[in-house]
């Protein structure tokens, strides 16, 4: 289960469900990047694109290839810098912090489902293509079932 974890882990981190996060600064707070600080000041509007974070080459090596022992091992120690559910992986959902509150259920699913699928079928093929607005597709192409369960 650790590799399916880390497989789930990956597909979100590299695609995020919802690459865009916006919202008003509640205090005044201080943005840092590897390279600047941004001061932002209460009431300001702030906006996010999650892809920028989890596609850092400085923190991920490979960042725009999917690797799907990433998190594996020492490879948890990046998880904090997975922010597909509009807060960091490692951190738990608040009313006070906006993460989305059913990111642990969004998991589950998603490892049930990858189990599910890899019980189900021995062999299957696809055809991928980055669509032109957000996300990419992924189109079944031949699946053949599985001989014993």
């Amino acid at each position: 289960m650790i590799l399916t974890k880390s497989v789930v882990f990956e597909a979100l981190r590299i695609e995020p469900p919802v690459p865009f996060q916006y919202g008003k600064a509640r205090e005044n707070i201080v943005v840092h990047s590897h390279d600047a600080a941004f001061e932002i000041k209460k009431g300001e509007m702030i906006f996010g694109y999650q892809p920028f974070a989890t596609k850092d080459p400085r923190i991920f090596n490979d960042a725009e290839e999917f690797v799907g022992n990433r998190f594996v091992g020492d490879g948890e120690k990046l998880l904090k810098y997975v922010y597909w559910s509009n807060g960091r992986e490692t951190e738990d959902p608040t009313a006070e912090n906006k993460q989305c509150p059913g990111k642990d259920l969004v998991l589950l699913v998603s490892r049930v489902f990858l189990v599910e699928f890899f019980l189900r079928y021995d062999t299957f093929t696809v055809e991928t293509a980055k669509a032109l607005a957000l996300g990419s597709t992924v189109t079944f192409t031949s699946l053949i079932k599985a001989t014993t369960i």
